[in-house]
């Protein structure tokens, strides 16, 4: 039986973790995006493999679609 691997390959769907800061400069509400991790979709699309590098004081998580940006290189 051949092993499953849980590493991410570029062909997956990646997800990036993110502990979303709020608050207030000059009378308006801001928001501080800190990237803390990222996610991967199993294989059965049934749940995820969240892997984070910090967690946030509040406990929330925001899982968005990653991205890349137009001027990076692609890994």
């Amino acid at each position: 039986m051949a092993k499953k691997t849980t590493k991410p390959t570029s062909d997956v769907t990646r997800y990036t973790a993110y502990s979303v800061r709020e608050f207030e400069r000059n009378g308006e509400t801001n928001r501080d995006w800190i990237r803390i991790g990222v996610a991967f979709p199993h294989e059965d699309g049934k749940g995820f493999n969240l892997s984070l590098h910090a967690v946030p004081i509040d406990g929330k998580v925001v899982v968005r679609l990653f991205e890349p940006k137009e001027d990076a290189p692609q890994e």
